[in-house]
């Protein structure tokens, strides 16, 4: 079902690959290694985390993929991050359950100087077989190769892993900030987040249908940001999202 993506490019994804005590080769296919850990099968390739083109590995190991990574901001501090990628307008699959337990999982386990963070959609790959989330440490080197800090992720995610995924009622979030506002929403269980469209985007109609159309479960609820979406787009948006049984609540 899961499937792990280290890269070797990713300084998280190194230290991450060091604390799997065993997880050996089970085959090569051309320059990717497919290895288990416990019951996980893990990818191993070589390039950068947003690099991953080989979809179809993925899609042979299991249906939810998992990519472990490096997060970097303007202003960095201590953080555990989690968020679906997708190069607007196109975006990969979100499982906003299993996502959202990630990150629930992450601002329970997160100890002083980090803090944890649900954030907008951004970044490649875009998937269209299997979901794809990021779990990421930030924002330095010091963070990338802490062991504790990476060590947290792994804990995590085998928690998450081996438990039945909660089912709240999905979730997309349109006009938000890139590092999200309504993620109390989450942590409360009131939804699972998905897709989250950023104001700094160009927000389309198309784009959100697009959102919509790409998470493994109906979207059932989103939260439009008024300001951030501009009419006539956000009129179109709301009536697409209304057509589609979705409970709309407006913001700002």
């Amino acid at each position: 079902m899961y499937v792990l993506v280290l890269s070797l490019g990713d300084p998280v994804s190194r230290t991450f690959f060091d604390l799997l005590k065993e997880a050996p080769l089970v085959e090569t296919r051309g320059e990717v290694e497919i290895r288990r850990y416990r019951d996980v099968p893990v990818v191993v390739h070589r390039g950068d985390s947003t690099e991953f083109g080989r979809e179809d590995v993925l899609a042979d190991l299991g249906r939810y993929a998992v990519f472990i990574s490096r997060h970097e901001m303007k202003n960095p501090r201590p953080m555990f991050t989690v968020h679906t990628p997708g190069t607007w307008p196109d975006v990969s699959v979100s499982n906003p359950h299993l996502v959202s337990a990630i990150y629930r999982a992450l601002c329970r386990m997160a100890y002083e100087p980090f803090t944890c963070a649900f954030e907008a959609t951004h970044h490649a790959p875009n998937t269209s077989a299997v979901s794809a989330t990021f779990v990421e440490v930030g924002s330095t080197e010091k963070e990338w190769q802490d062991r504790r800090a990476v060590e947290t992720l792994l804990h995590a995610l085998e928690e998450v892993f081996n438990a039945p995924l909660p089912q709240n009622p999905p979730a997309i979030v349109v006009g938000d900030l890139h590092y999200v506002t309504v993620a109390d929403m989450a942590l409360r269980g009131e939804v699972d987040l998905g897709h989250v469209v950023p104001k700094y985007v160009e927000i389309t109609p198309a784009a959100v249908e697009t959102a919509l159309n790409k998470h493994t479960s109906p979207v059932r609820r989103a939260v439009v940001f008024r300001k951030n979406v501009k009419n006539p787009a956000r009129g179109e948006i709301l009536e697409l999202l209304r057509s589609r049984g979705v409970e709309v609540t407006l913001k700002g």
